[in-house]
């Protein structure tokens, strides 16, 4: 029974031993010698079967029974078994492989054991013949048994097997290694197939289970590209036909036959893509599919609903193949016929069909450019049936994509049928109704499919989104297929909303392929579009635009459509008459467009032309303006003014003649005339005509005839004609004579019109002659009088605007002829109007003071000085330095050796110069014990040091010198012990700056910043004094320094508060002490009252006082009012605020001198005026009672009361006021002398009633009386000196006669203006210097005497043989061995009165030495620049009357200005300043811009203007500049100032006019065009460079400003981030970024050089930046970083822009980036905002990237961060219980992975097409790296499914359908070069850009192409002169545009929450990517321009689809992509494709 039972096994195995034959013949590799042993062993064998099957009976029980027991012997008894198997005996083997068999179906031997056994056999013995057949047979049983099991058969669920055993087994299925390795056993495969199915005939179940298991074997023989597998293909599609015919009558056996079915419909899904043809086995299959479909049996066999689905997925299976043979220019006839068959008419059949979305985009897609006419009918046939069998409406929106290919149909078919079927179809879509919303947002079921059938269905849905998009310019196609956006273009120019129209014809007309079909659209479109607008888009742009050089044919079809327009018939013959029509005049219109484009189409626009010319006379009246007739003639004349305007030079000599017959024959109308003047004007212009010549013949008459009939618009056009002969500069007499007649006749008589428009085109006209020509010309010859009445007081705005151009003109003459001298300052007005006898007594006593001046320095340098005086000598050299000649710079290095006589700026020849080592030895020498005057004046002297030692030519020098002496400065106060030492270097510090501010020294506003900061840090508050800092002296030179250096850094606001709230604090604390005494115990007390009114007076008298500042000041005021109406404060406080009083005072008056009509500055005055009156009041009651004072505070009231009545402003004194103060004064003396108590207060008496004696000598004509009490005080002070014994008497006197010669003592330092309360001295302007000669040797030898000098004053001088007089002549050294006399030796011994008249001496010399500076015109300049434009002259100064045209509106008064507004003028002269060449005459504008501003706030946005344009050379403007920038606020209001046009106020802050001008003040230049540079250097006033200061700004105010606009523009008030998205202020900080980056950017160089960086790089190499320029550079960059840092946001463009400047700013290295710590995996509150962060590290590792500053190692970040980008898109990082805040994390997210995806692709976006082939090459090189690291990006994601599916979506997808466009992948041609020309059709993801823009985009290389500098060099200025920022936004703006409609996945409706949608849109992007991916691969290969990039993207690719965790669809999609490039795939690993 055993043995039977083995041979019903063995049966099955007869069959195949027919192949025996057949395989023994086929052994060719048998060796000879071997082959008789085969032979006889076989015979052997065969002789003796019997022992073998009972040996392997006996191995097979042992197998079994060993099972259990003794597993070495089972083991053993298998391995026998399994060489029987492989036995070349065939019965031996058969019994062998049963024995196996029934192992297995006993449970002994494993079946997965079993398989593999077999094929171990197979592949090491070559088995042959039968026993071949025996093993296959046995693997067939196996088979069986695993079907069975699959198919759930209970009796062998004891088996266990994988169902994926024979798909991934060894990478094999047995069957596939039997037809790869084995020759002709096919055949025995194929039987033994059938013999699996039949096993179980009767079960679909397992039929099903079975072939699963055969189906890869199936796939390999029909997928595989192998040659021979050609042949076994057949085969097996024969057997599926078979296996098909066998179960379609069993009913049974259905669920078999649609799973069979569906196999043989994914086959061609499958097949692999051949680009050169369409394979057999694939068409063989689709007959099948298509034959048996058809078969009635078919039909009747399966189930309704499953007919239904097999014909659509059978349709659309065909339907993609044939669309992709077509884009790849394949046949697709037999395609076409296989669809014919299955369109039959039978009773029971179904029509296979597919949705109408589906199936008409496919349709209109293949039908459009049909290779054959018999496809072309068919699918015409098709469509017709189709829509007219529509049950359902269709969407309008979908049938429209039919229309392109239905025209182009039309315009090929010679088939009337073809041609009416497609006229029905036109009908029928035109009969459409409007595409509903229901149809719009119907769900779409998306079907399995590839290819171009997947790229149509994604662009179909799309349409659907974008349809009804509310963007303004959406993006309406995806681009991936030229002509399939065409189509979609098609669909869009039939919406309903015309904007949406006329976009897609624009877009559609720049398709390079199919223009003429175009054409007939765009014809069809004039005839059934409702709107105008639309129309006339197509008359004058669209069809226009379709004509091109090369298209001969559309440029034909367009000229014979435009000709049949104009004459109204097709084809008119050449000499018919001329038609005038409205359409004929649209048609001449049309024409000249086209023309343009194709100058060919010249002899027929002539031809139009010349025709209407000659018919125009023979019209019998004058057309109606209703009239074509009209209209037709508007038309020529306006073509032939284009004609010219496009091409005069040459078009003009053919076209005047017809104006001029025109002129000479024709009445025309004058809007006619005005258009062939505005022709002649434009032949004029391009120098075709010469002016005299078109005067002559033509302008003359119509010149005369515009006179006389008074027409505005030909005088205003003739008014051009005569500004072209202005601006002309022909010097011949022919040509003056026609510019003299134009001028006299013309233009004159038109000034005088009423009417604004004539009036303004004559003035305008007027503007073009020259100034000495317009000023004889104008109606008034007063400069004030004409800015009075032609502008402020005009009442058309039209007109104030042109003669505002004759104001530039008049006024830029003017400064070109002015004197050079009047460009400096205010000080050539000479110092005193008398006779010429002043300068000679001014010459004699410099002469005097100058020898003492020298003599007092030598001996005080010397040390030959008695040690008693030389303190007092030590201040009078202070003061003595400025006198004495500036040496040279050679002796002043002390290297008389240096033949060049440059100066040394090294630290050591700077110390060791004189001048240093005065100041050091200065601060150990100098004390101010002595007197209360030493005190108050002491910074004079210090100031004075320094104001010979700066280089007058060279700030950089001077700026050297002065930081090295602050520097050791610094060190002495930091280093020092003794007060008066640390004392002197503060004065000495503060003397620098002062002397620095007088000279105009930009350093001295930052070196006073930094001073006061020092000061209020170190000297202030009490826990930071030493013993040192608290000591009297020092505090006292504290609250002095900071009086005096405050208001020169008053544009710091913080700084000015915090000063004045030390001085506030200390009256304070004074007023809480009780110190009753009536001395100064504690200067410091003093000082705080004293420096507190100086102070104040300087920061009123400001130039750069702002309205705060103001305000500030008027409330400090008030509180010092208070302090002195309580009378609380101590005795030193009270009489040191008097005595500075004075200085308020004036510093008041003068401040209010502008300002008081206009009501300003009232309370200031009111507060000086109550105490001058107190003053006075004290004083009175003081005479009255003549008691001892009651209190300190009395007494300081009393003492002080002399100050303020003798020194405070007197400007608008009456003679009788300064008479009763004089009394008032003289009494009080002559009281106090008398008595005895107040004698040492007598100098408080003394000396304010010899200033008011001084005083009123300060007049024209001074009274008789006067100049007696002058003299008489004069001789009574010399007297007391010389008889007074050591005395406080004798003291005053010394200190008052100082008084006498014009001292000023309370005004300190700055006094440098010349006139009243300033330098005067009434001893040097006297009407008689002989009296006055003798007064003053009289003071100065005693007061010489007295100090010890020994000086005899000659009484006459002697000059020189050149006629000078020298210094020596007028005083004479008497030798020291002389004795002096007993009065003199007496008057020596007091020591005092000999320092404090050293001091005097020193104070008159210096005094004298400034007169004789004001009066030859050098008197030192302040940064306080001349108050007006005085200076120049009245009656004929132009600048001068545009300056007091500014004021006058200022000085009316309140009621009289709201007369009128006056804003537009003001406007406009501020702009007539703007743009006036630089530098203008110095003035202060300060005060005059702060009070227009305060007047009216629009006028800041003019100021702006003009500050920034002139702030180069104005230290005012470039302190109103500051202010104004410092006071920047965010107006969120909608009332603020708004400008019609141009930039708003804030924009203007933050732009180049404000922020821009700042930074290149302080060093960092914009970086401007060489063009640019050399516009801006020719609108200057030449000859003024050296001249000119040139303005500077200290860093710490640049880096101040900044941080406050930052702190504005990105922080809220709290100092929060601004997260709300607003627009403005993103504008606001967009033009902010963008200025920066002008200045800051260009000088980013990182390790590569990209094409605009190194560009803007070599432009700025040429200009290195100075060593301070560079600092703050760093400076800047740090702030900008630490915004980067802080600042986030939730809307992706606004981060995108605002983030990329930033970083683009301040990152330059990873460490940077790494310090922002954006890491979205470390803590909770990082994941809540993680899509912020991870775009924020996106934009900045992206900047770094482009940059260049990354290393080949470090670019892999930008994957990393896109791997982060990818878990919080994916869920994986999510905020906790914030669904809002994951959405807004998951949009950010994509947007950081956008962003990353933009800066792969080369750097720059796609816009720049204009690539070299070796550039594209690269770019395609660095693109292919990037796809291999993101798909390793995907390798190492793949466990992860979510992420896994969103990166294959939005990383890989987004590469490839985002970096490479059609142009690059279509065809295996690629295109090697882009010319201009082909790109006239630029891609249809891009907008149009005209030429001038293409030639900059050219300009433009992208970043990361390494280019030669030969390629760069050439446009190195146009690259570093454009805004390369907002390039940048409207690029990537386009790309992200791209990105979120055709890849972002939170964009889809629905958000990422709808897991349907999303599938939907994951299958719409990954079938687009399915055609475009391969296609980029392999096209890439084709042309070389990658070597091994394309192996390695299959390789990841196939690393992928390896991976078992990847999910079932990515996993389908990735075969796919294999399939589609499969030549890639190695052979050894194609078998994943099946």
């Amino acid at each position: 029974m055993h043995r039977a039972s083995h041979q019903q096994c063995f049966i099955p195995m007869a069959t195949p031993r027919r192949q025996n034959t057949g395989l023994s013949r086929n052994s060719p590799d048998t060796q000879s010698g071997s082959a008789p042993a085969v032979v006889g062993t076989t015979a052997a064998s065969s002789s003796h079967r019997s022992v073998n099957v009972q040996k392997i009976l006996s191995l097979n029980a042992q197998a079994c029974s060993s099972h259990s027991n003794n597993n070495n012997s089972r083991q053993l008894a298998l391995v026998q078994l399994w060489s029987q198997c492989a036995s070349p005996v065939s019965f031996t083997s058969s019994v062998a492989s049963a024995a196996i068999i029934d192992l297995v179906a006993k449970h002994n031997l494993d079946w997965t054991d079993s398989l593999e056994g077999f094929e171990n056999s197979l592949a090491a013995v070559t088995a042959e013949g039968q026993a071949l057949a025996n093993m296959i047979h046995s693997i067939g049983n196996l088979i069986i048994t695993a079907a069975e099991i699959f198919s759930g058969d209970a009796s062998k669920l004891k088996t266990t097997i994988s169902k994926n055993v024979f798909g991934t087994k060894n990478n094999r299925h047995p069957f596939i290694a039997l037809i790869s390795t084995k020759a002709l056993v096919e055949t025995i495969l194929f039987s033994e197939m059938d013999r699996i199915m039949d096993n179980r005939p009767d079960s679909a179940q397992y039929r099903i289970a079975a072939f699963d298991i055969l189906a890869p074997f199936l796939d390999f023989c029909l997928l595989d590209r192998d040659g021979r597998m050609s042949i076994v293909s057949g085969t097996a599609v024969l057997w599926l036909t078979k296996t098909l015919n066998t179960c379609l009558f069993d009913s049974d056996m259905e669920p078999f036959v649609v799973h069979l079915f569906d196999y043989l419909c994914s086959v061609p899904n499958r097949y692999p893509l051949d680009r050169s043809r369409l394979s057999t086995t694939l068409q063989t299959i689709i007959g099948i599919l298509v034959d048996f479909y058809c078969l009635p049996s078919t039909q009747s066999s399966v189930s309704a609903e499953y007919k239904v689905v097999l014909g659509g997925r059978l349709l659309l299976i065909v339907l993609s193949w044939m669309a992709d043979m077509r884009r790849f220019e394949l046949a697709t006839l037999p395609l076409m016929q296989s669809i014919q068959t299955l369109f039959r008419n039978r009773k029971g059949y179904v029509v296979p069909t597919l949705p109408f979305d589906t199936l008409w985009p496919l349709l209109s897609y293949i039908l459009m450019d049909s290779p054959t006419v018999d496809e072309q009918r068919v699918v015409v046939d098709w469509m017709h049936a189709l829509i007219n069998a529509a049950e359902e409406p269709m969407s309008t929106m979908i049938a429209n994509m039919a229309l392109l290919p239905i025209f182009q149909v039309l315009g090929e078919s010679q088939s009337e049928i073809v041609t009416k079927k497609c006229s029905e179809i036109l009908t029928k879509l035109e009969s459409l109704p409007k595409t509903s919303e229901l149809q719009i947002h119907s769900k779409m079921e998306p079907l399995a499919t590839s290819g171009m059938a997947a790229v149509i269905q994604a662009e179909v849905h799309h349409l659907r989104q974008t349809w009804n998009a509310s963007e303004e310019d959406p993006l309406l196609t995806l681009g991936d297929e030229s002509m399939l956006s065409s189509l979609i273009y098609t669909t869009f120019m039939f919406h309903p909303d015309e904007n949406k129209r006329v976009n897609a014809t624009i877009r559609q007309a720049q398709m390079e392929d199919g223009r003429l079909v175009t054409l007939a659209l765009f014809i069809y479109m004039l005839r059934v579009d409702p709107s105008p607008l639309v129309k006339l888009h197509l008359l004058q742009e669209a069809i226009p635009s379709l004509v091109t050089s090369k298209d001969e044919v559309v440029t034909a079809r367009i000229l014979r459509a435009i000709l049949t327009l104009i004459n109204g018939i097709p084809n008119a013959p050449s000499g018919s008459k001329f038609i005038h029509s409205h359409m004929g005049a649209v048609g001449v219109r049309i024409l000249f467009l086209v023309w343009k484009r194709q100058p060919r189409v010249w002899k027929t626009l002539r031809h139009v032309i010349h025709g209407w010319v000659e018919s125009r006379p023979r019209l019998i009246k004058t057309p109606q303006k209703s009239d074509p007739e009209y209209e037709m003639e508007v038309a020529v004349l306006s073509t032939i003014r284009d004609i010219c305007a496009f091409d005069a030079a040459g078009y003009a000599e053919v076209l005047i003649p017809f104006l001029a017959t025109l002129l000479g024959s024709v009445e025309l109308y004058a809007s006619s005339l005005c258009t062939i003047i505005e022709t002649m004007n434009l032949t004029v212009e391009a120098n075709v005509v010469e002016p005299r010549a078109a005067w002559n013949v033509l302008l003359c008459h119509v010149a005369e005839h515009a006179m006389k009939t008074g027409h505005s618009g030909m005088l205003q056009e003739m008014c051009v004609f005569y500004g072209i002969v202005g601006s002309r500069n022909e010097d011949t007499q022919v040509y003056l004579d026609l510019r003299e007649a134009v001028l006299n006749n013309y233009i004159q008589p038109l000034l005088a019109s009423e009417d604004p428009e004539v009036l303004a085109a004559a003035l305008k006209a007027l503007s073009s002659f020259t100034a000495p020509e317009i000023l004889p010309i104008l109606p008034t010859e007063s400069p004030s009088l004409y800015i009075r009445e032609r502008i402020l007081e005009a009442q058309d705005h039209l007109v104030v605007d042109e003669f505002s151009l004759i104001l530039d003109k008049l006024v830029r003459h003017e400064l070109q002829h002015m004197r050079r001298g009047l460009f400096k300052d205010a000080a050539f007005k000479k110092a005193t109007p008398d006779a010429a006898s002043g300068t000679l007594e001014l010459d004699r006593l410099q002469g005097v003071l100058t020898v003492v001046s020298s003599n007092i320095l030598q001996k005080w340098q010397s040390g030959d000085v008695n040690p008693g005086l030389r303190i007092g000598y030590a201040l009078s050299s202070l003061l003595c330095s400025s006198v004495v000649e500036k040496l040279p710079s050679a002796s002043r290095n002390n290297n008389n050796d240096d033949p060049t006589g440059e100066v040394d700026d090294s630290l050591e020849a700077i110390r060791a110069r004189q001048s240093y080592r005065n100041v050091m030895t200065a601060l150990t020498d100098v004390t101010l014990t002595d007197h209360l005057v030493e005190r108050i004046s002491a910074l004079e002297g210090w100031t004075a040091l320094f104001d010979n030692m700066w280089v007058s030519s060279d700030d950089t020098q001077t700026l050297v010198i002065a930081e090295t002496l602050i520097g050791d400065l610094y060190k002495k106060i930091t280093d020092g012990y003794v007060p008066a030492h640390c004392a002197n270097a503060l004065f000495a510090i503060t003397g620098i700056i002062l002397s620095l501010h007088r000279h105009s020294h930009p350093a001295s506003t930052v070196q006073s910043s930094m001073l006061a900061k020092h000061l209020l840090q170190n000297f202030v508050r009490p826990e930071s004094l030493s013993d040192v800092g608290g000591s009297d002296e020092v505090q006292f030179a504290v609250l002095v320094s900071l009086s005096f250096v405050t208001p020169l850094a008053a544009v710091d606001e913080k700084l000015v508060a915090s000063v004045l709230g030390v001085f506030t604090d200390r009256l304070q604390t004074d007023a809480a002490n009780t110190n009753t005494s009536s001395e100064i115990s504690n200067w410091a007390t003093f000082a705080a009252g004293w420096a507190f009114c100086n102070v104040l007076a300087g920061l009123v008298g400001s130039p750069t006082k702002t309205a705060e500042l103001n305000e500030i000041c008027q409330q400090t005021l008030q509180q010092l009012l208070a302090v002195f109406e309580l009378n609380t404060a101590s005795f030193a406080l009270t009489l040191g605020i008097l005595i500075a009083f004075p200085r308020l005072s004036v510093a008041i008056a003068s401040s209010s001198s502008q300002t008081h009509k206009s009501g300003a500055g009232g309370a200031e005055v009111e507060a000086v005026q109550r105490i001058k009156t107190m003053a006075r009041n004290d004083l009175e009651a003081f005479l009255e009672n003549q008691q001892q004072a009651s209190s300190a505070q009395s007494l300081a009231r009393l003492l002080g009361a002399p100050w303020v009545i003798a020194f405070s402003d007197r400007t608008e004194a009456s003679s009788e006021e300064r008479k009763a103060d004089t009394e008032l004064l003289d009494r009080a003396l002559l009281t106090v002398t008398s008595r005895r108590d107040l004698q040492p207060q007598l100098v408080h008496f003394t000396v304010p009633f010899c200033q008011m004696i001084h005083t009123n000598l300060d007049v024209r004509n001074p009274l008789s009386s006067e100049i007696s009490l002058f003299a008489g005080r004069i001789h009574s002070l010399v007297n007391l000196i010389r008889i007074t014994p050591t005395s406080a008497a004798r003291h005053t006197a010394v200190v008052a006669l100082a008084s006498l010669f014009g001292i000023d003592w309370l005004h300190g330092p700055t006094v440098t203006s010349v006139g009243s309360h300033g330098l005067f001295s009434y001893l040097t302007s006297s009407v008689n210097p002989a009296v006055m000669a003798a007064v003053t040797n009289s003071a100065l030898s005693t007061l010489l005497e007295l100090s010890g000098l020994s000086i005899l004053i000659t009484t006459s001088a002697s000059s020189d043989a050149a006629g000078a007089t020298s210094s020596a002549a007028h005083a004479v050294v008497i030798p020291g061995i002389k004795a002096p006399s007993a009065k003199s030796a007496m008057m020596v011994q007091d020591l005092k009165a000999g320092r404090l008249a050293a001091m005097v001496l020193g104070h008159i010399a210096c005094h004298v030495h400034r007169l004789g500076q004001a009066d030859s015109g050098k008197v030192i300049g302040t940064s306080s620049e001349p108050k007006d434009y005085s200076r120049l002259p009245a009656p004929t100064s132009w600048l001068r009357a545009l300056w007091d045209g500014l004021w006058e509106p200022l000085q009316m008064g309140t009621a009289q200005r709201a007369q009128k507004s006056y804003s537009a003028a003001l406007e406009l002269l501020l702009y007539t300043i703007h743009t006036l060449p630089t530098p203008l005459p110095a003035v202060n504008w300060f005060p005059l811009l702060t009070q227009l501003v305060a007047l009216e706030p629009r006028l800041i946005v003019p100021a702006i203007h003009m500050a920034s344009r002139h702030a180069n050379t104005s230290t005012s403007l470039m302190e109103f500049l500051i202010m104004s920038l410092s006071s920047f606020k965010l107006d969120t209001s909608a009332g603020g100032p708004q400008q019609d046009a141009g930039l708003s106020e804030e924009e203007l802050f933050v732009g180049e006019e404000g922020l821009g001008r700042i930074l290149a003040l302080g060093g960092l230049p914009l970086v401007a065009s060489e063009g640019d540079q050399a516009l801006s250097e020719l609108d200057k006033v030449r000859g003024l460079d050296s001249l000119a200061k040139r303005v500077t700004l200290p860093n710490s105010r640049v880096i101040d400003l900044v941080e406050k606009l930052v702190k504005v523009l990105f922080f809220n008030q709290d100092g929060t981030n601004r997260t709300a998205h607003d627009p403005e202020v993103e504008v606001l900080q967009l033009v902010f970024l963008d200025t920066l980056s002008n200045h800051v950017k260009s000088y980013r160089q990182g390790r590569s050089s990209s094409s605009v960086g190194s560009s803007l790089n070599k432009t700025n190499q040429a200009q290195p930046l100075s060593e301070d320029a560079k600092e703050l550079l760093g400076e800047l960059r740090a702030v900008i970083l630490r915004v980067f840092y802080q600042v986030s946001f939730d809307e992706p463009m606004t981060a995108q822009r605002v983030l990329r400047r930033l970083a683009d700013l301040s990152l330059m290295s990873l460490s940077h980036l790494d310090a922002a710590h954006l890491d979205t995996s470390t803590s909770s509150e990082a994941q809540a905002n993680a899509g912020a962060r991870v775009l924020k590290q996106a934009i900045g590792i992206a900047s770094l990237y482009r940059a260049g500053y990354l290393t080949s190692q470090q670019e892999g970040r930008l994957t990393q961060v896109a791997q982060a980008a990818l878990l919080i898109v994916s869920g994986h990082i999510s905020a906790v219980d914030a669904s809002g805040a994951n959405n807004t994390n998951r949009m950010l997210a994509e947007s950081a992975i956008s962003v990353l995806l933009y800066t792969m692709n080369a750097g720059i976006g796609e816009r720049r097409h204009l690539l070299t082939t070796a550039q594209r090459k690269k770019k395609n090189a660095l693109r292919f790296t990037w796809l291999q690291r993101i798909l390793d990006l995907l390798v190492l994601v793949s466990s992860q499914p979510k992420v896994f599916a969103k990166g294959l979506v939005l990383l890989l997808s987004g590469a490839a359908l985002l970096w490479w466009d059609e142009q690059d992948v279509l065809t295996r041609d690629l295109r090697e070069n882009y010319s201009l020309e082909s790109q006239e059709g630029a891609s249809t993801r891009t907008s149009p850009v005209d030429d001038a823009e293409a030639k900059l985009l050219a300009m433009a290389d992208d970043h990361d192409l390494e280019h030669d500098d030969s390629q760069n060099s050439g446009s190195v200025g146009a690259v570093s002169g454009m805004d390369y920022n907002i390039l940048e936004d409207d690029e990537f703006e386009l790309w992200q545009q791209e990105f979120l409609e055709s890849i972002s996945t939170e964009t889809v409706e629905g958000g990422g929450e709808d897991a349907e949608r999303q599938a939907e849109h994951q299958r719409t992007v990954l079938g687009r990517m399915s055609l475009l991916m391969p296609d980029i691969i392999m096209s890439v290969r084709g042309n070389g321009s990658a070597s091994s990039s394309d192996n390695l993207t299959a390789a990841r690719l196939l690393r992928l689809a390896f991976d078992p965790q990847i999910q079932k669809t990515e996993k389908q999609f990735l075969v796919t992509l294999l399939r589609r490039m499969e030549h890639l795939v190695p052979k050894g690993q194609a078998w994943i494709l099946k």
